[in-house]
C-alpha cells in the first residue's frame, strides 16, 4: 500500500474509531505490522489500522492511538519528522508526569514508540519500491534525530526523578494530574511546555551546542539569586576599649581620669537636671553627694502628681520635705505611718500652696501631721475626708487660704466651723456641701464667713437651713457670684425674693427646694445679672418650656454638678485649680 493510502486509512480510523481488543503480547504490533507488508492491499490495510489499534490498555504504554487522542498526527513527510520526534518527546515527558508512580520506565515507551515509528517507516519504503540514495539519506537523518530524541527522553526522565518527592503520593490526586511547573526543563535554552501548540520549527541557522543544564529553570535562579547576594559583614567583636566614636581628645581625657563634671557650675547642672523627670532625679541622687545636692534643689521639685498611687510608709515624709509648692493626692492610697515623727515634733514648714487630697485615704494623725507642715496654703481640697478639731486647726492657721473644698468631709461641728470662717478672711470660694452640718454650723457659716465671699456652695443642709440664713447671708456678702442651695428644703418664697436683691449673681442653685411654686421662678426674669438657673426636679418638662420661652437670656438646667471649690472639672486630671501637676 502507498503512503497515501496509509494516511488516509489513518485519517478513516480517527474519524470512525473502531472496537479496540486487548493484547495479551505486548510485541503483537511488531508482528502484525510485519506481515502486512507481502499481504494484499485490503487485507494489507486491515492488518495495518489492526496494528495501530491491538496494543495493551496499559496508562504506561504510550501508543498511536494516544497521541492521535492528544492530537498529535505521525506525519511520513520530511518537513514534518522534525515537528514528530518534538511531540513524541513530549508526549512521553507529559506521560511520565501524569504516571509518576507507574512501574512502567519512560525509557521501555520511547523504545517502543521509536520502533513503531521505524516500522511506519520500512512499511511506507517497501510498499513504495524507491531505494534511491535520497531516501536512505532521509532514514539516516531519521535515525541520527532517532538517537537524539532518545538521549532528551532520557534527560527527561534523570530531571523528573531528581525531582520527584521522597514520599508517594495518590496519583488519582489533583497535584499529580496537573503537570507541576517545576519539572519543566531547560535544554538548549529552549524551555518546553506540554500544553503549547506544537509547529513546525522554522529554519534556523546552526549553532554552536551547549551543555545541558538539567537543573529546573527556578534552580538556576535560586543560584543566581545566590551569587547576587553580598556577603555578609562581620561583626565586630567588642573589647574593652569598644567605642562607637572616640576622638583623640576624648581618648585622652578618659585616660587622663579628669573629672569634668566637676568643672561644670551647679547652674549648668540645673540647667541639665530639670529636663529629667522625678524618677531619673531620684536615682541620679545616688551617683555622688554633689549630684544628691543638686538633685534636691527647690527649683526641682515645682509640682508633683502622686494621684491614684500608693505611697509607702513614711513616703510623705519625704515627699513634704522636697518643700513641692504643687502637689495633687487625689486618690491616692498613703500607709501608716505617713510620718516618723508625730506633730508635735514638727520643725520646719513646707512650702506647699496647692493641695488637693480629694477622695484620698489617709489616717486623721497622718492628716494632722501633714497640714501642720503647711502654713501657705492657698488652695486646699479635702473633699470626703475624715476631720477633727485638731485638723480644723491646722486648716485655720492657713490665713492666706483662698480655696477650700470640704464636700462630704464629715466631723465638722459649729465650733470648728466658727474657727475657720474667723481665721480665713481671705477665702473666696467655698464648698461646704453634705456635710451633713447641724443648725448651730449653719449660723455660724453664715455669721462669721469671710465678706470677700464670692462663690459658695451650701447644698445638702436639709431641715437645717432657713430663709434667714439667706438674709443674714445677704446681709454679709453681697458680692456673691454663684450660689448653690441645692437641697435646702426648708427654702420657701421668702428666701428666693431674699436671693433676688444680689447683684451680682449670676449662677443660682435651688434644685429639689419643694417649698418654692413653680411659678416664683418666673420672677427671677427680673434679675439682670442672671445667666444660668438649675432647679432640677422642679418642673415638668412642659412648665420648663414655657420657664424657657420667658426667660430667653437664661440658661435653664445646664449644670448637673457645681465647680465650686473644685481642683478638677470634667476630665482634667493633669492640673488642679488650672495649674499643671505634671512636667
Amino acid at each position: 500500500m502507498s503512503s497515501r493510502k496509509h494516511r488516509g486509512a489513518e485519517n478513516i480510523e480517527n474519524l470512525c474509531p473502531v472496537s479496540r481488543k486487548r493484547s495479551s503480547s505486548k510485541n503483537s504490533a511488531v508482528g502484525i505490522g510485519a506481515t502486512t507488508s507481502k499481504a494484499a492491499p485490503s487485507s494489507s490495510t486491515a492488518s495495518t489500522s489492526s496494528s495501530i489499534y491491538e496494543y495493551t490498555s496499559s496508562p504506561s504504554v504510550l501508543t498511536y492511538e494516544a497521541l492521535e487522542e492528544m492530537g498529535i498526527g505521525m506525519l511520513d513527510s520530511e518537513e514534518s519528522s522534525s515537528s514528530a520526534m518534538s511531540a513524541i518527546a513530549l508526549a512521553v515527558s507529559a506521560t511520565s508526569d501524569e504516571n509518576s508512580n507507574e512501574t512502567t520506565p519512560c525509557a521501555t515507551i520511547a523504545a517502543r514508540m521509536l520502533h513503531q515509528h521505524q516500522q511506519q517507516s520500512r512499511l511506507s519504503l517497501n510498499s513504495t519500491g524507491d531505494h534511491n540514495n535520497s531516501t536512505l539519506v532521509e532514514l539516516c537523518n531519521e535515525d541520527s534525530q532517532e538517537q537524539r530524541l532518545l538521549s532528551l527522553s532520557q534527560a527527561k526522565r534523570t530531571a523528573l526523578a531528581n525531582n520527584e518527592s521522597p514520599a508517594g503520593s495518590n496519583s488519582n490526586s489533583p497535584s499529580k494530574r496537573t503537570r507541576n511547573p517545576l519539572a519543566t526543563v531547560t535544554c538548549n535554552q529552549q524551555s518546553e511546555a506540554p500544553q503549547q501548540t506544537l509547529l513546525p520549527p522554522p529554519p534556523q541557522q546552526p549553532q554552536q551546542q551547549t551543555p545541558l543544564s538539567l537543573l529546573p529553570s527556578t534552580s538556576k535562579q535560586a543560584l543566581l539569586r545566590q551569587q547576587k547576594k553580598p556577603t555578609p559583614v562581620p561583626r565586630l567583636v567588642p573589647t574593652q576599649n569598644f567605642f562607637v566614636y572616640r576622638t583623640p581628645a576624648m581618648s585622652a581625657h578618659i585616660s587622663s581620669g579628669i573629672n569634668y563634671f566637676e568643672q561644670l557650675s551647679d547652674e549648668i547642672l540645673l540647667d541639665i537636671f530639670r529636663w529629667l523627670p522625678k524618677k531619673a532625679l531620684l536615682r541620679i541622687a545616688t551617683v555622688c553627694r554633689r549630684f544628691n545636692c543638686c538633685a534636691r534643689d527647690e527649683t526641682l521639685w515645682t509640682r508633683l502628681d502622686l494621684g491614684l498611687r500608693t505611697i509607702r510608709p513614711s513616703g510623705l515624709e519625704h515627699v513634704v520635705r522636697r518643700s513641692i509648692p504643687v502637689l495633687r493626692l487625689a486618690q491616692a492610697d498613703i500607709q501608716d505611718p505617713a510620718f516618723s515623727y508625730s506633730p508635735a515634733a514638727v520643725d520646719f514648714h513646707s512650702r506647699l500652696q496647692y493641695l488637693d487630697l480629694s477622695l484620698a485615704s489617709i489616717s486623721l494623725i497622718s492628716l494632722q501631721t501633714l497640714l501642720t507642715h503647711c502654713r501657705q496654703l492657698k488652695k486646699l481640697s479635702l473633699e470626703h475626708a475624715e476631720l477633727n478639731d485638731e485638723i480644723c486647726f491646722e486648716i485655720a492657721q492657713n490665713t492666706s487660704l483662698e480655696t477650700l473644698n470640704l464636700s462630704m468631709a464629715s466631723g465638722l461641728n459649729a465650733s470648728s466651723v466658727r474657727l475657720m470662717m474667723e481665721s480665713l478672711s481671705k477665702l473666696n470660694s467655698l464648698n461646704i456641701s453634705w456635710t451633713d452640718l447641724s443648725a448651730d454650723a449653719v449660723t455660724a457659716l453664715v455669721t462669721h464667713v469671710s465678706p470677700n465671699i464670692i462663690r459658695l456652695n451650701a447644698a445638702g443642709c436639709r431641715r437645717v437651713l432657713f430663709d434667714s440664713h439667706v438674709l443674714t447671708l445677704h446681709k454679709r456678702c453681697k458680692q456673691l457670684l454663684e450660689l448653690d442651695l441645692s437641697d435646702c428644703n426648708s427654702l420657701t418664697p421668702a428666701a428666693l425674693a431674699t436671693i433676688m436683691k444680689f447683684t451680682s449673681l449670676e449662677y443660682l442653685s435651688v434644685s429639689r427646694c419643694y417649698l418654692i411654686p413653680a411659678t416664683n421662678f418666673i420672677e427671677l426674669k427680673n434679675m439682670s445679672s442672671l445667666t444660668y438657673l438649675d432647679i432640677f426636679g422642679m418642673l415638668s418638662e412642659a412648665a420648663m418650656e414655657v420657664l424657657e420661652k420667658q426667660m430667653p437670656k437664661i440658661g435653664i438646667n445646664k449644670f448637673i454638678h457645681s465647680s465650686v471649690g473644685r481642683p478638677t472639672v470634667g476630665t482634667r486630671r493633669t492640673s488642679i485649680w488650672g495649674i499643671r501637676t505634671r512636667d
